[in-house]
């Protein structure tokens, strides 16, 4: 590398390289090195092909399509247009008539969905609790077919679902028996909608059948429903009909609907480029990764024969772009910045996220400091992981770049490469944020909904870290009644199983309602947890605030929270004994979520040999082992601990042990280690010495060769004594001494590289 007369950068070819921070989306008239223009593989028109195998003398003949729109034929419907249409329906009012059913507009109308819509069929339950009550609308005579599959709509809010449901049920027997095929609790996004319907009706397949719209009890309410209401439309019962082909996107997923005639005992699909690539279900599941049109054979057999039948270019695939994606090394974000925190000089990854099926994965990382002109030379990393070392501090341009044969797309982030600092959940542009709901909930805080408890998700560190404070922000804290004033209100640590909080690790400190009061009134809501000991974390974990009492008249209790977003939700509420996300609760999926106002203090273990430049006094990792003499002698090992060494735990080898005891209160320390006279006969051996710095070990490697030098020296340690930093709420330092740019510094010199 060099640099050019006008003061360019130059790779080896003598071409100036120039990298410019850019939007997501290149423009138009761009042409970017990785991208590939799609062209898509002519190929033979689709036809059949037909193989019989053996005569089938009950005439056995392999057919086959798809549960797609373009081959579902309807054999029954109901759109609720029609003023007369619930004529044709029995209807069930319950006790005293209290259940409604009624053909209305919907206040989110159908027409957003079928353009001809005029009315839904409404139902709403009665407003008095003591009279909830159990309604259902019942239709005439449907024969299933082959392949049948019902399709409707239900506008409806899961947040009403404690206190009535909507169940879909069908009956072959004039509801003798019944088949629940959809429930309105299995819902889980809130906010009214139009929530679409597709079951399976395989088990009715040629018989006659009726459905029911059933109106009843919500969670926990065996009696009945009332209070919530629901819309009904666009309901039909299908079949499938032959096609020539089918057209889909990458990933999209194909349900493959056997019609053959006969009786087949077996089926047997090729799918060559699908995943899977065969089958032997009756109607599997296929989905593509790559562009291109593609075959499909069925082969079905019975007790007299087989027939196969192959659709040449049944499936055309269209290629998409990839959607770039990256799991981050971790995702709490360094307070001031709002970029996510991520541990210097150690081994930090970077994994691939992307969407679509990207073929190749490129990676470049970029100091702010290699940043100060227009034309740098990044080097560009591939593979789908990357493990990185951040040598610099401060902050680092991630960039992550996916292409297949459609298109490319690109990732550009930061982090904030640092040891130590007050971590968030809250994303660059949020703010504090209270959201309440008059009568029922302060959110996040009081409420009579069922929800007992809050939660925030901590991610997994880049590096272990050691946490030694924490704060919360509280926005209300007041209360009138006594039994409220002294309620504890619990802060705790929680493990992550399944993504949900799990079991409590410990109870990390408590406050009462007239306490946070205090913090409201003297500390502006900023409540400064008293922990017993620092926390090593090395996993996902929750906090978690319970205790706070129900919400009446007389109290209010509520902490901060970021907006409600769309994207990176990591806050969570036990409701009704079950842990469940934000998401899609309280605004419509994929809104509703958010971040609680919860900061910890995170300080990065950071733990390796060392190697310090005699000149410049830097810092920079050393993997290698200590190679020592055949003579008995003493070696001193720099380690770079930014937690300080704690202990020296322990040698696999008797012949090479520790001298001294670890001082614990520098950021370079040299380890010195004593060993013996190397045997006669003996070239060579390897000791394993083990230290600490309280929150993850460190072998360090003493390999004695007979043909080797001397013990190495260590460094002089002077002024390199750590300097203690701390925060308050604000993230502000407190006297603390300003970083160096670049690598860390031992001697505290300037050095600029």
């Amino acid at each position: 590398m060099a640099f050019a007369s006008d003061g360019n950068l130059k790779d080896g070819g003598g071409s100036v390289v120039t990298v410019e921070k850019v939007k997501k989306g290149m423009p138009a008239n761009v042409v970017s090195p990785w991208r590939v223009p799609y062209r898509l593989t002519a190929g033979t028109l689709p036809h059949s092909v037909r193989r019989t195998y053996g005569v089938a003398a009950n005439g056995l003949t392999a057919n086959f399509s798809v549960q797609d729109g373009s081959a579902q034929k309807e054999v029954w419907t109901e759109n609720f247009d029609d003023a007369n249409a619930l004529n044709a329906w029995t209807i069930d009012k319950g006790v005293d008539n209290q259940i409604t059913f009624a053909l209305k507009n919907a206040s989110t109308s159908f027409s957003t969905i079928d353009e001809s819509n005029v009315t839904s069929l409404y139902i709403e339950g009665g407003y008095s609790m003591p009279k909830r009550t159990k309604g259902y609308a019942t239709s005439g005579e449907i024969t299933v077919p082959d392949n049948g599959r019902l399709h409707a709509y239900v506008s409806m809010s899961s947040n009403m679902s404690g206190y009535a449901s909507l169940v879909i049920q069908i009956s072959d027997d004039n509801f003798e028996t019944v088949t629940d095929l959809w429930t309105s609790l299995d819902v889980t996004t809130t906010g009214r909608q139009w929530v679409p319907v597709d079951c399976d009706l395989s088990a009715f397949i040629g018989k006659t059948v009726k459905l029911r719209l059933y109106y009843g009890p919500g969670k926990g309410d065996y009696v009945g429903g009332s209070l919530a209401d629901f819309y009904v439309d666009g309901m039909s019962i299908t079949g499938v009909e032959t096609i020539d082909q089918i057209t889909v996107k990458t990933g999209e997923r194909i349900q493959f609907a056997d019609l053959s005639v006969g009786t087949p005992t077996g089926w047997l699909w090729s799918f060559p480029g699908g995943t899977p690539e065969t089958s032997t279900e009756r109607n599997p599941e296929v989905y593509y990764e790559k562009a291109g049109t593609y075959d499909v054979t069925l082969k079905v057999t019975d007790s007299e024969g087989a027939d196969e039948v192959t659709k040449t270019a049944f499936v055309n695939v269209e290629g998409q772009t990839p959607v770039a994606g990256v799991v981050w090394p971790s995702e709490f974000r360094d307070y001031n910045t709002r970029m996510r925190m991520v541990a210097p000089l150690a081994p930090v990854t970077y994994k691939d996220n992307s969407e679509l099926y990207p073929t190749s994965y490129m990676w470049t990382f970029l100091s702010e400091y290699e940043v100060t002109g227009s034309t740098i030379i990044p080097k560009v990393y591939e593979g789908k992981e990357v493990d990185y070392v951040h040598e610099k501090l401060n902050k680092y341009y991630v960039t992550h770049i996916v292409q297949n044969e459609t298109g490319y797309d690109f990732v550009d982030d930061s982090v904030q490469v640092q040891f130590a600092g007050l971590v968030t959940n809250f994303q660059k542009n949020d703010t504090y944020h209270t959201n309440y709901t008059d009568g029922e909930l302060t959110l996040p805080g009081a409420n009579n909904m069922g929800i007992t408890a809050w939660a925030e998700k901590i991610s997994k560190p880049s590096q272990p870290v050691l946490m030694t404070a924490m704060y919360v922000n509280f926005t209300k804290a007041s209360a009138t009644e006594v039994t409220d004033q002294i309620a504890p209100v619990s802060f705790s640590l929680y493990t992550s199983e399944n993504g949900v909080p799990g079991q409590r690790i410990d109870l990390l400190d408590t406050w009462t309602i007239s306490e946070l009061n205090y913090a409201m009134t003297n500390a502006g809501g900023s409540v400064q947890l008293e922990l017993s000991k620092p926390y090593v974390i090395d996993d996902e974990v929750f906090v978690v605030i319970d205790g706070i009492p129900a919400k009446n008249d007389n109290l209010e209790c509520a902490f901060a929270m970021a907006p409600l977003r769309d994207n990176g939700n990591t806050a969570y509420m036990l409701k009704n004994d079950e842990w469940r996300p934000f998401t899609g609760y309280f605004q419509a999926a994929p809104g509703g979520q958010t971040s609680l106002a919860v900061y910890p203090y995170f300080s990065y273990s950071v733990l390796f040999k060392a190697n310090v430049e005699a000149e410049t006094n830097v810092v920079t990792r050393d993997d290698t082992p200590t190679e020592v003499g055949k003579e008995a002698g003493t070696v001193a090992i720099p380690v770079f601990a930014y937690l300080g060494v704690a202990q020296y735990v322990e040698s696999s080898a008797s012949w090479c042990r520790f001298t001294g005891s670890p001082q614990g209160e520098y950021t370079v320390e040299n380890v010195t280690v004593e060993y013996d006279t190397l045997p006669e006969g003996i070239d060579e051996r390897e000791a394993l010495l083990t230290i600490t710095d309280g929150v993850q070990p460190l072998q360090l490697r003493v390999v004695q060769k007979r043909s080797a030098a001397t013990g190495i020296e260590g460094v002089t340690l002077k002024d390199t004594k750590k300097h203690a930093t701390a925060y308050d709420i604000l993230g502000r330092r407190i006297n603390s001494t300003s970083t160096q740019k670049g690598i860390y510094i031992i001697d505290g010199k300037k050095v600029v590289r």
